[in-house]
């Protein structure tokens, strides 16, 4: 039981958390706009509280996945007499409809921005570029690499940790790979024929890489930097694993990658409490990878998601006229329920994942 809660606690802080930025996001180009809120909702279900204060309704429901802003008059439905009023929706210009749907998206971007810039300026642990043993049968335990050596270059790139020291190696193509190390304060330059195998990348696809047989040490180098480089950094590694995530959506349409790899809310549950147990900076970097994962999927161009009525929008700035209601609705209605079955999905997966069904299984046929 204290197991779970120490999983569950940290998932609806972050979740509740980052679902609020996004809402208030809504909420505050709303404001800026001149569109009435009629509420403002963090989580889903039975209300746990809720309170008034002027025009909005405020409240905390009892399912925390998820949450919702409401402006008067968003759809045509809400109208009297179908005919929009000031401080609607509907009301408002194309520009700033665009606005307010885009808004949500922004925060989460500018969260995750945020948060990785901490990261960074407050510093992290990460493990020296430092050889610490040898894999059996590798090209490494018959070179002149010693246990001890800490490399400083490979192939005339400087090494700033083991991560990165790694994927130099996994991506390099090169018959020979020249590491320069630092051995007991001598400067010693070794060459090494890598192998090459058949391994598979953060997308789960099939590719050649090299291997060289290292295992690192225990020695960790604490890493940090300036506010402005920390800055600069995050935002590279936002617009990175943005890029990351629309990739990896395009290889699950196109059938590249497989749905297996999807996690939901069970998996996100286990991620953060794990993160939790290993400290700050790794919880603050879920979190804002999480983040951007909220971001990219919904600027999707699905109905019931923001980047659904931002699709509807733009047609309907490019005709020069609305979609029609009826049109939108009843997309509106299939692409909840899609989204409802990818999540039962998602659930189902994940519970493969963390051995629940096989459980299950085994229960049944005792």
């Amino acid at each position: 039981m204290l197991n779970f809660l120490w999983q569950f606690t940290p998932t609806v802080i972050i979740l509740g958390f980052l679902i609020f930025v996004h809402e208030l996001g809504h909420f505050i180009a709303c404001r800026l706009s001149g569109v009435r809120v009629e509420k403002f909702s963090i989580g889903f279900g039975p209300e746990l509280i809720q309170f008034k204060r002027n025009e909005t309704t405020y409240a905390i429901s009892a399912i925390p996945f998820g949450g919702f802003v409401k402006p008067s008059g968003e759809s045509f439905s809400d109208l009297a007499d179908h005919q929009a009023k000031p401080g609607d929706f509907l009301a408002a210009s194309k520009l700033s409809r665009l606005f307010i749907l885009l808004a949500g998206v922004v925060m989460n971007f500018l969260i995750a921005v945020i948060l990785f810039t901490f990261v960074f300026w407050l510093g992290q642990a990460v493990l020296k570029a430092k050889v610490g043993g040898f894999v059996a049968g590798y090209p490494a335990e018959e070179s002149n690499l010693k246990i001890g050596d800490e490399i400083l270059y490979l192939n005339g790139k400087k090494v700033e940790n083991w991560q990165q020291m790694t994927m130099l190696i996994f991506e390099n193509q090169e018959p020979s790979l020249i590491l320069d190390v630092d051995r007991d304060g001598r400067a010693v330059r070794v060459e090494i024929e890598p192998q090459h195998d058949v391994g598979t990348d953060v997308f789960g696809e099939k590719k050649k890489i090299s291997r060289i047989g290292i295992t690192p040490s225990k020695e960790y180098l604490f890493v940090k930097y300036s506010f402005i480089e920390s800055c600069q950094r995050s935002v590279l590694t936002t617009l990175n694993l943005t890029m990351m995530t629309y990739k990896a959506l395009w290889r699950l349409v196109t059938g590249r990658m497989s749905p297996k790899t999807l996690s939901g809310p069970i998996g996100i549950m286990v991620m953060t409490g794990n993160a939790a147990r290993m400290g700050l900076s790794p919880l603050l970097q879920l979190t804002a990878i999480i983040s951007i994962s909220l971001a990219v999927i919904n600027l999707l161009p699905i109905p019931a998601l923001d980047g659904g009525h931002i699709f509807f929008l733009l047609i309907g700035m490019l005709k020069g006229s609305e979609v029609h209601p009826k049109v939108q609705d009843k997309l509106t209605q299939i692409g909840f329920a899609c989204l409802m079955a990818l999540m039962v999905f998602v659930v189902y997966n994940d519970l493969i994942n963390i051995g629940f069904i096989d459980k299950i299984k085994s229960w049944l046929g005792g």
